[in-house]
Protein backbone atom coordinates (compact mmCIF):
# COMPACT_ATOMS: atom_id res chain seq x y z
CA UNK A 1 0.00 0.00 0.00
CA UNK A 2 2.45 2.39 0.78
CA UNK A 3 5.08 1.75 -2.20
CA UNK A 4 1.98 2.73 -4.05
CA UNK A 5 1.23 5.83 -2.34
CA UNK A 6 4.53 7.97 -4.27
CA UNK A 7 4.00 6.07 -7.87
CA UNK A 8 0.04 7.39 -7.37
CA UNK A 9 1.22 10.78 -6.52
CA UNK A 10 3.94 11.22 -9.26
CA UNK A 11 1.17 10.28 -11.77
CA UNK A 12 -1.39 12.82 -10.82
CA UNK A 13 1.20 15.49 -10.25
CA UNK A 14 2.35 14.63 -14.14
CA UNK A 15 -1.32 14.42 -15.18
CA UNK A 16 -1.98 18.22 -13.98
CA UNK A 17 0.90 19.17 -15.68
CA UNK A 18 0.15 17.68 -18.54
CA UNK A 19 -3.62 18.75 -18.89
CA UNK A 20 -3.01 22.69 -17.46
CA UNK A 21 -1.62 25.38 -19.40
CA UNK A 22 1.71 25.89 -18.87
CA UNK A 23 3.16 29.45 -18.83
CA UNK A 24 6.55 31.71 -17.81
CA UNK A 25 6.68 34.31 -16.06
CA UNK A 26 9.71 36.89 -16.04
CA UNK A 27 10.33 40.25 -14.14
CA UNK A 28 12.54 41.80 -11.14
CA UNK A 29 12.05 41.98 -7.20
CA UNK A 30 13.01 44.04 -4.66
CA UNK A 31 12.73 43.27 -0.99
CA UNK A 32 13.50 44.26 2.47
CA UNK A 33 13.12 43.57 6.33
CA UNK A 34 14.00 42.47 9.19
CA UNK A 35 17.00 40.02 9.23
CA UNK A 36 20.03 38.22 11.19
CA UNK A 37 20.80 35.71 13.47
CA UNK A 38 19.18 34.13 16.41
CA UNK A 39 21.20 32.50 19.12
CA UNK A 40 18.92 31.21 22.01
CA UNK A 41 21.80 31.26 24.35
CA UNK A 42 22.56 34.93 23.77
CA UNK A 43 19.14 36.24 23.72
CA UNK A 44 18.37 34.65 27.93
CA UNK A 45 21.91 35.92 28.67
CA UNK A 46 21.10 39.17 30.70
CA UNK A 47 24.52 40.39 29.53
CA UNK A 48 23.67 40.34 25.84
CA UNK A 49 21.49 43.06 24.06
CA UNK A 50 20.18 42.33 20.78
CA UNK A 51 19.64 44.93 17.92
CA UNK A 52 16.89 44.20 15.22
CA UNK A 53 18.68 45.12 11.78
CA UNK A 54 16.81 45.79 8.46
CA UNK A 55 18.48 44.43 5.45
CA UNK A 56 17.63 44.93 1.08
CA UNK A 57 17.55 42.67 -1.32
CA UNK A 58 17.28 42.96 -5.42
CA UNK A 59 17.06 40.62 -7.78
CA UNK A 60 15.23 38.47 -10.60
CA UNK A 61 12.04 35.90 -10.63
CA UNK A 62 10.95 33.87 -13.02
CA UNK A 63 7.38 31.41 -12.68
CA UNK A 64 6.73 28.42 -14.24
CA UNK A 65 2.90 28.12 -13.64
CA UNK A 66 0.59 25.30 -14.78
CA UNK A 67 -2.38 26.34 -15.29
CA UNK A 68 -4.20 29.74 -13.07
CA UNK A 69 -3.53 27.61 -9.55
CA UNK A 70 -0.32 26.21 -9.53
CA UNK A 71 3.23 27.42 -9.84
CA UNK A 72 7.08 27.05 -9.40
CA UNK A 73 9.06 30.10 -8.67
CA UNK A 74 12.66 30.78 -9.06
CA UNK A 75 14.59 33.39 -7.57
CA UNK A 76 17.55 34.70 -7.35
CA UNK A 77 18.68 37.40 -5.21
CA UNK A 78 21.60 39.85 -4.07
CA UNK A 79 21.03 40.71 -0.40
CA UNK A 80 23.39 42.39 2.07
CA UNK A 81 22.30 41.04 6.13
CA UNK A 82 23.29 42.93 9.34
CA UNK A 83 23.43 41.63 12.95
CA UNK A 84 24.45 43.86 16.01
CA UNK A 85 24.64 42.66 19.64
CA UNK A 86 25.84 44.42 22.52
CA UNK A 87 27.67 42.86 25.14
CA UNK A 88 27.86 44.24 28.98
CA UNK A 89 29.96 42.59 31.44
CA UNK A 90 29.21 45.06 33.63
CA UNK A 91 27.64 48.48 34.51
CA UNK A 92 30.68 50.22 33.10
CA UNK A 93 31.67 48.43 30.60
CA UNK A 94 30.07 47.54 27.53
CA UNK A 95 31.49 45.76 23.98
CA UNK A 96 29.56 46.13 20.00
CA UNK A 97 30.05 43.36 17.94
CA UNK A 98 28.68 43.61 14.15
CA UNK A 99 28.53 41.23 11.44
CA UNK A 100 27.62 41.76 8.21
CA UNK A 101 28.03 39.51 5.72
CA UNK A 102 27.09 39.75 1.39
CA UNK A 103 24.97 36.53 0.01
CA UNK A 104 23.76 36.10 -3.26
CA UNK A 105 20.16 33.95 -2.00
CA UNK A 106 18.44 31.22 -4.40
CA UNK A 107 14.89 30.28 -3.82
CA UNK A 108 13.16 27.29 -5.10
CA UNK A 109 9.52 27.51 -4.01
CA UNK A 110 5.81 26.38 -4.80
CA UNK A 111 2.81 28.71 -5.05
CA UNK A 112 -0.50 28.09 -4.70
CA UNK A 113 -2.71 30.85 -6.53
CA UNK A 114 -6.69 30.40 -5.02
CA UNK A 115 -9.66 32.82 -6.26
CA UNK A 116 -9.17 35.72 -3.87
CA UNK A 117 -6.19 37.34 -5.40
CA UNK A 118 -3.97 36.32 -3.22
CA UNK A 119 -0.95 33.63 -3.58
CA UNK A 120 0.74 31.35 -0.55
CA UNK A 121 4.00 30.01 -1.16
CA UNK A 122 6.62 27.59 0.61
CA UNK A 123 9.99 26.27 -0.31
CA UNK A 124 13.85 26.65 0.58
CA UNK A 125 16.55 29.11 -0.13
CA UNK A 126 20.10 28.03 -0.71
CA UNK A 127 22.66 31.27 0.86
CA UNK A 128 25.98 31.74 -0.65
CA UNK A 129 28.21 34.20 1.15
CA UNK A 130 30.60 35.89 -0.81
CA UNK A 131 32.16 38.21 1.85
CA UNK A 132 31.67 38.37 5.86
CA UNK A 133 33.08 41.05 8.05
CA UNK A 134 32.62 41.52 11.25
CA UNK A 135 34.24 44.39 14.03
CA UNK A 136 34.46 44.66 17.85
CA UNK A 137 34.36 47.85 18.46
CA UNK A 138 36.25 49.46 16.02
CA UNK A 139 38.32 46.98 15.75
CA UNK A 140 38.15 44.26 12.97
CA UNK A 141 37.29 40.34 14.00
CA UNK A 142 39.64 37.33 12.20
CA UNK A 143 36.52 35.32 10.35
CA UNK A 144 38.45 33.10 8.48
CA UNK A 145 36.96 29.84 9.26
CA UNK A 146 34.85 30.75 11.85
CA UNK A 147 31.43 30.96 9.83
CA UNK A 148 29.69 28.84 6.91
CA UNK A 149 30.31 29.59 3.67
CA UNK A 150 26.54 28.98 2.68
CA UNK A 151 23.35 27.93 4.64
CA UNK A 152 19.95 26.92 3.45
CA UNK A 153 16.90 28.24 5.31
CA UNK A 154 13.20 26.83 5.21
CA UNK A 155 10.99 30.00 3.51
CA UNK A 156 7.10 30.30 3.96
CA UNK A 157 5.46 33.49 2.84
CA UNK A 158 1.91 34.61 0.93
CA UNK A 159 1.07 37.54 -1.06
CA UNK A 160 -1.20 39.14 -3.50
CA UNK A 161 -1.86 40.95 -6.35
CA UNK A 162 -2.02 44.67 -6.27
CA UNK A 163 -2.79 45.29 -10.28
CA UNK A 164 -2.07 43.67 -13.80
CA UNK A 165 -3.09 43.58 -17.23
CA UNK A 166 -2.75 41.17 -20.02
CA UNK A 167 0.96 41.66 -20.37
CA UNK A 168 1.90 42.23 -16.71
CA UNK A 169 1.40 41.81 -12.97
CA UNK A 170 2.40 43.57 -9.97
CA UNK A 171 2.99 41.81 -6.87
CA UNK A 172 3.49 42.24 -3.38
CA UNK A 173 4.29 39.86 -0.36
CA UNK A 174 5.43 38.87 2.87
CA UNK A 175 8.14 36.21 3.29
CA UNK A 176 9.34 34.47 6.91
CA UNK A 177 12.53 32.61 6.37
CA UNK A 178 14.72 30.53 9.36
CA UNK A 179 17.82 29.19 8.93
CA UNK A 180 18.24 25.19 8.75
CA UNK A 181 21.73 24.59 9.51
CA UNK A 182 24.25 26.31 12.30
CA UNK A 183 25.83 29.41 10.99
CA UNK A 184 29.07 29.01 13.06
CA UNK A 185 31.49 26.46 12.17
CA UNK A 186 32.45 23.81 14.62
CA UNK A 187 35.92 25.81 14.77
CA UNK A 188 33.86 29.25 15.55
CA UNK A 189 32.09 27.75 18.08
CA UNK A 190 34.89 26.42 20.03
CA UNK A 191 36.69 29.71 19.39
CA UNK A 192 33.58 31.74 21.36
CA UNK A 193 31.83 33.28 17.90
CA UNK A 194 29.31 35.20 17.74
CA UNK A 195 29.85 37.29 20.71
CA UNK A 196 33.54 36.84 20.46
CA UNK A 197 34.02 39.13 23.51
CA UNK A 198 31.40 36.99 25.83
CA UNK A 199 32.98 35.03 28.39
CA UNK A 200 30.57 32.09 27.78
CA UNK A 201 31.70 28.69 27.21
CA UNK A 202 28.84 27.84 25.52
CA UNK A 203 26.92 29.79 22.66
CA UNK A 204 24.96 26.64 21.17
CA UNK A 205 23.18 27.35 17.78
CA UNK A 206 23.54 30.62 15.86
CA UNK A 207 20.52 30.29 12.76
CA UNK A 208 19.76 33.00 10.78
CA UNK A 209 16.46 34.03 9.76
CA UNK A 210 14.68 36.78 7.52
CA UNK A 211 11.10 38.21 7.52
CA UNK A 212 10.88 40.49 4.13
CA UNK A 213 8.08 42.81 2.40
CA UNK A 214 8.48 42.16 -1.32
CA UNK A 215 7.42 43.75 -4.54
CA UNK A 216 8.55 42.16 -7.75
CA UNK A 217 6.65 42.79 -11.43
CA UNK A 218 6.05 39.71 -13.42
CA UNK A 219 6.22 39.75 -17.59
CA UNK A 220 4.05 37.29 -19.16
CA UNK A 221 6.24 35.13 -21.97
CA UNK A 222 6.19 32.35 -23.91
CA UNK A 223 3.55 30.89 -26.47
CA UNK A 224 0.71 30.18 -23.62
CA UNK A 225 1.41 33.80 -21.55
CA UNK A 226 -0.80 36.21 -23.41
CA UNK A 227 -3.97 34.22 -22.42
CA UNK A 228 -2.94 33.11 -18.92
CA UNK A 229 -2.30 36.85 -18.23
CA UNK A 230 -5.35 37.93 -20.03
CA UNK A 231 -7.41 36.46 -16.87
CA UNK A 232 -5.63 38.78 -14.67
CA UNK A 233 -7.38 42.04 -15.16
CA UNK A 234 -7.93 42.20 -11.90
CA UNK A 235 -6.92 44.80 -8.57
CA UNK A 236 -6.13 44.28 -5.05
CA UNK A 237 -8.90 41.89 -3.19
CA UNK A 238 -10.90 40.63 -6.59
CA UNK A 239 -11.31 37.87 -8.48
CA UNK A 240 -9.60 36.45 -11.32
CA UNK A 241 -11.72 38.03 -14.09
Amino acid sequence: MKKAILPTLLLFFITTIASAQIWLELGPKASFGPSGYYNTTLASNEQHDYSLNLAYSYGGTMGLNFGDRHGLNFEVMRATYFQDIVYRPSTNESFRNNLEWEVYDFYGLYRFYPQTGIYLEGGAKYTSITELTQTSGIKPVAVDGEYEDSYMSGVLGLGAFLSGSESMVFKAGLRFEYGLTDFVTPQGVANGYPSIDSNLTDQGNTVPYRISFGLELSFGVGGFAKGACGRRGFMLGTQYR
